[in-house]
């Protein structure tokens, strides 16, 4: 039955019907994206994200849902998730031959249900070798994988000055400057850099002055110089004595978030740059000595389900908490800082779980 998974995504990939499949799941505003399709998931998860669900173009067809904190799926377990409602992996992996017949119906691969089919020769020859060679070439990748960085004086082609956009959003002047906020006149984006582990920058991230971005069909954020996100975590560089130093590491999505949880004191703080840790950021972070405390605090748009996936992923060894707005304090999209320093001295305090995994 795997053999038939696997006809069916090389068929997908050579026909192009990720689109299709998208729009037969009831998934809106379906766009192509260098690597990847994204859209907005259907009406009855009431998500306004039209990024949400993501598919690479890749031999597994990988999937995400990002305002669910889904990431290790493929295209059948997106279709479990989506169309049947199937959300824990064990649902998903008795679910599989559902989630076949109902891709092979739609896209009308009917003789693919038939499990005396054989592909062509071609199609089945080697295949064993070339996935020993895949993963053996991954394996090389990640033991050396690092970005590119560079000097301080990147930032001297910015003007490095606070913006009023984030003063009215709440983060001062001093912490701006702390955390090199400045503008790019070529590309009209606030930007502020990106470090390593170590200090070192290794990209900018720009965002965009206009409210009306979408309508104007750019990126809200968008990074001028490309890296791999996966293995970095903002603000490690500053944070590590904090965190040694309070025995608490607390883990948001945005970088905004880290800013003001600093400017209130709490400086502690790194940020995914996304909703889904990366196993490179789990490892670092379970590197820290394991009397400091893990401390979970996605934004208000994410289920509980959300934060006890990530959670999960430091295993049973580890203290993980959360905190979770179930006291109204938020409204949306807000992150756990959008709302001023005593409403997240409220949420710190009254609102802090231990995640049971």
């Amino acid at each position: 039955m795997s053999n038939d998974f696997k006809l069916i995504k090389e068929r997908i990939i050579e026909e192009l019907r990720v689109g299709d499949l998208l729009e037969a799941m009831g998934c809106e505003f379906v766009d192509l994206k260098n690597n990847r399709y994204e859209a907005q998931l259907p009406l009855k998860f009431e998500s306004p994200n039209r990024r949400s669900v993501q598919v690479y173009l890749n031999d597994s067809l990988s999937s995400r849902i990002r305002t669910l904190g889904e990431s290790d799926i493929d295209i059948f377990g997106l279709v479990s998730y989506i169309v049947f409602d199937q959300h824990t992996e064990e649902e998903r992996q008795k679910g599989l031959p559902k989630a076949k017949r109902w891709i092979c119906e739609k896209l009308g691969y009917k003789e693919l249900l038939d499990n005396n089919y054989m592909p062509p020769p071609t199609l089945i020859q080697l295949d064993w070798l070339k996935d020993v060679k895949r993963k053996r070439k991954k394996k090389r990748v990640l033991s050396n994988l690092e970005n590119d960085t560079y000097e301080e004086k990147i930032l001297d082609q910015y003007v490095m000055y606070p913006h009023q956009t984030y003063v009215d959003e709440g983060v001062s002047c001093e912490i701006q400057r702390e955390f090199q906020v400045g503008f790019d006149l070529r590309s009209q984006r606030i930007i502020f850099p990106i470090h390593n582990r170590f200090g070192d920058i290794v990209s900018i991230k720009g965002r965009t002055i206009y409210e009306d971005y979408e309508n104007r069909n750019v990126y809200k954020f968008l990074y001028l110089i490309n890296f791999n996100k996966m293995i970095e975590l903002y603000n490690w560089h500053r944070a590590l004595f904090y965190i040694l130093e309070r025995k608490e590491i607390l883990i948001f999505e945005g970088e905004k978030t880290c800013w003001l949880s600093s400017q209130y004191g709490y400086r502690n703080c790194v940020a995914i740059s996304g909703d889904d840790l990366s196993e490179w950021q789990i490892n670092m972070i379970k590197e820290l000595s394991h009397d400091v405390e893990i401390v979970i605090a996605l934004d208000k748009d994410k289920p509980i389900e959300a934060v006890k996936k990530q959670a999960s992923k430091f295993g049973k060894t580890r203290n993980v908490y959360a905190l979770y707005d179930n006291g109204n304090l938020f409204e949306d999209k807000d992150s756990p800082c959008d709302k001023g320093e005593d409403v997240f001295n409220t949420l710190y305090t009254r609102c802090k779980f231990k995640v049971p995994v």
